[in-house]
């Protein structure tokens, strides 16, 4: 059981760390000028693919925690 705590703990912190990526990530688009369009177009594009892979390891992290509570 206490395992089973320490890994709901780590993962919990994973999943906040995640979110707080793509907390930043909107904000930097948000602040993102039309200096150079190109350049703001690759960023964004860029941004947009990390803000994808992290929700895809928050569902992983959903999905492990689901899964070690089907355990128990």
């Amino acid at each position: 059981m206490p395992h089973y705590e320490q890994v709901r703990h780590a993962i919990s912190a994973r999943k906040h760390t995640l979110e707080s990526i793509i907390d930043g990530i909107r904000s930097r688009k948000n602040g993102i000028q039309d200096e150079n369009h190109e350049a703001e177009e690759k960023m964004i594009h860029r941004l947009n693919q990390m803000k994808a892979e992290a929700k895809d390891m928050i569902s992983h992290c959903e999905q492990t925690e689901n899964a070690l509570r089907r355990k128990i």
